[in-house]
């Protein structure tokens, strides 16, 4: 080889010289992802994890086996998984519940909770960051963000999001390791991928319009939410999730969205704080997600497609929630974030859910022992 490269000119020895180097750097590159991520798999460097307070990944106690005398639940959700301290506050309640407490066993619940992330977040925090992770309960809770997708164009809708910019981020990197399967065993080929779709992203003109956030009352497109195109998409990453349950044989509850919005709603009435709300700071004004009307809509078609989905999976455990929930001003702050009342009622349908299940998902915890 050292033969061959001396009877190259000298530009062309020097351009296989770097080029062999840098195959080198990315083979050592590679290989040193793999060890840090214990996987094989690349798609975990597309969507990295990311450790807060809720989610676990900033604990030590935090291990992938669950601990003796220990229950624990994963949270799949959005903001109502982490808005007024609800990680803590909803753990504080599933401790005080009696078959818990009979069998002296406590109750940990980690939650993926960031607002405004959709049924898509849930569904790669799940697939990727607790990938190895135990858990005897997987709560998955969506609704309303969703629904926000469809202020598009049927023409500029996109089945994985990317209409957004934020999954523009994400979605094209995993559809460009489903099609190169062998390049994409290289982390180091994944890993630049992905920071050159953000970079693209980031550096994508102004006008990259994320909808309805540029103007949640004008937007010119925000009449395209009455055409209901998530369902679909929705329905899927909710059944994906159950596949990989199954895989790793653990529980899913599937739970519908509780809602509010009371009959005199308006967006006027709403900031002067004259509609049925217990008006808190972290009240949100329901055009975030777009036209009142279309938003219910939305969320009563993605609460079909999880009943549904309960139907067609008998291994999965529902609960209806949004029957559940009462539908008043005790209860929320605004469409979809509770009180404390709230949150106490919606940790008692879910306590109700487990107890009617209560032999096959305590006795693995009580194995452990």
């Amino acid at each position: 080889m050292r033969a061959l490269l001396r009877r190259l000119p000298e530009p062309l020895r020097n351009l296989a010289t770097a080029a062999a180097s840098v195959a080198f750097a990315l083979l050592w590159v590679g290989l040193g992802l793999r060890l840090v991520h214990f996987t094989s798999d690349p798609r975990v460097l597309v969507y990295p994890r990311i450790a807060n307070d809720i989610n676990g990944f900033k604990d030590p106690s935090f291990d992938s086996g669950i601990r003796a005398g220990e229950f624990r639940m994963l949270g799949l959700g959005a903001s109502a998984f982490v808005t007024r301290d609800f990680q803590l506050r909803f753990q504080e309640l599933a401790n005080q519940a009696p078959f818990f407490r009979q069998r002296d066993l406590s109750v940990r619940v980690v939650s993926t909770g960031v607002p405004a992330h959709t049924s898509f977040d849930s569904l790669w925090k799940y697939q990727y960051w607790y990938r190895g992770y135990d858990f005897d309960l997987v709560l998955f809770y969506h609704g309303i963000n969703d629904s926000r997708a469809n202020n598009y164009p049927r023409e500029v809708f996109r089945a994985d999001y990317t209409q957004f910019p934020y999954y523009q981020r994400f979605a094209p990197v995993f559809s460009w390791v489903e099609r190169h399967p062998l390049l994409s065993r290289s982390f180091a080929a994944t890993l630049g991928t992905s920071l050159v779709q953000r970079a693209k992203v980031q550096l994508a003109p102004s006008f990259a319009r994320e909808a309805p956030y540029n103007n949640p009352l004008d937007d010119p497109w925000l009449a395209e939410g009455s055409d209901l195109k998530t369902p679909p998409v929705f329905s899927r990453n909710a059944e994906e999730v159950l596949r990989i349950a199954r895989e790793r044989g653990q529980k899913v509850l599937l739970l519908t969205y509780a809602y509010y919005l009371p009959s005199d709603y308006t967006n006027e009435r709403f900031f002067a704080q004259q509609t049925d709300y217990s008006f808190a700071p972290e009240s949100v004004a329901t055009e975030v997600w777009g036209r009142k009307q279309n938003v219910v809509a939305a969320i009563e078609a993605h609460n079909a497609r999880i009943r549904r989905l309960a139907e067609l999976h008998p291994e999965a455990l529902f609960f209806d929630m949004e029957r559940y929930m009462p539908k008043d001003g005790e209860h929320f702050i605004d469409i979809c974030h509770w009180t404390d009342r709230g949150r106490e009622t919606f940790a008692r349908g879910v306590l109700e859910a487990i107890a009617r299940h209560e032999s096959e998902l305590l006795g693995q915890a009580l194995a452990r022992r």
